[in-house]
């Protein structure tokens, strides 16, 4: 249920302070496991491990921690934290987590993940500007050998496109959110995501649709022949009790922002905050998909209704 929403100025964010806080408290980081379900059946695929800081936008964080130098830290922290996570879970199912390439291939990285190497699924994304993908796949073959699955992520959008896919050879291929949700209208996308599947499935990988919020959507996928889905379908209950509680407390207490202010479903939540907080302002809530007015309420990853401001 909806409390409030609240909206305050914010000044220019303290990166380095940010950064160093989390490394210096990483409890305060919440790890979160999002289910990979099948298309055909009950099957639970795998279990995808996110992670998100109470303040900031993960993807922020990560960059800002880059230009500190503190990026392979902040990291290997993080990954600590997801696998401690899993490790409390009773599942046979896979943990999906993504490691940068320029560490993927380093010592530190191989001792941490070896003891859950059959367990794992290590995803690249092919938004990482990966200019030598044989060396990449060298560098991955020690953890492959350990039993380590690999998966391409955000696969239709990047810069890696086909190298990648050649050179990886990845047991898992992750489509971009942005493709299964234009499938829906576009006959072109609809084709890409067609023809993307065809070709995965004949370097022998399996096919994810991620960021499923319709049925449509779910529908489309189980018609290419995709093999699973992972996104927020399975909690419809939640968007009907939230939305015109949210669409209320937006009337009652409009934001201060001049022209059109956008609630909506960015990349990740981690992305649309970080977004949010460049324009000044700050909110967390439930989380809902409706539009009201001028306001286009978003279905969040991880219970955030966040914002950024409609540009144009």
């Amino acid at each position: 249920m909806v409390k409030q929403i609240d909206i305050a100025r914010t000044g220019e964010w303290d990166w380095e302070a940010e950064v160093r806080r989390t490394l210096a408290a990483p409890e305060e980081l919440t790890t979160v496991l999002e289910p990979v379900n099948s298309c055909h059946s009950a099957q639970l695929l795998a279990i995808e491990g996110l992670t998100r800081s109470p303040r900031v936008g993960s993807k922020e964080l990560f960059a800002r921690a880059g230009a500190l130098g503190l990026d392979v830290t902040l990291e290997l922290c993080t990954l600590s934290r997801l696998l401690q996570r899993f490790g409390a879970e009773e599942t046979e199912a896979r943990l999906s987590v993504n490691i940068s390439p320029s560490i993927v291939g380093t010592a530190a990285v191989q001792d941490l993940v070896a003891p859950w190497s059959d367990r794992l699924i290590i995803e690249i994304s092919e938004e990482s500007i990966i200019r030598d993908p044989e060396g990449l796949a060298d560098s991955l073959r020690p953890l492959r050998g350990l039993g380590v699955e690999i998966a391409l992520d955000n696969a239709g959008v990047g810069y890696g496109g086909l190298s990648l896919l050649v050179a990886l050879e990845p047991e898992w291929v992750k489509l971009d959110r942005r493709l299964v949700s234009e499938m829906v209208t576009s006959s072109a996308v609809r084709a890409i995501v067609r023809n993307l599947t065809m070709m995965a499935h004949r370097v022998g990988a399996r096919v994810i649709g991620v960021g499923v919020e319709q049925e449509v959507q779910l529908e489309l996928l189980m018609e290419e022949d995709i093999d699973g889905w992972q996104g927020y379908l399975e909690q419809p209950m939640l968007v009907e009790r939230s939305r015109y509680s949210i669409g209320a407390v937006l009337r009652d207490q409009p934001i201060p922002i001049s022209g059109a202010f956008v609630l909506h479903v960015g990349d990740s939540a981690s992305y649309a905050l970080s977004q949010w907080l460049r324009h000044g302002v700050a909110s967390l809530d439930a989380v809902a998909r409706v539009t009201d007015g001028c306001y286009e309420l978003g279905w969040v990853k991880f219970g955030d209704l966040v914002g950024i401001a409609r540009s144009g």
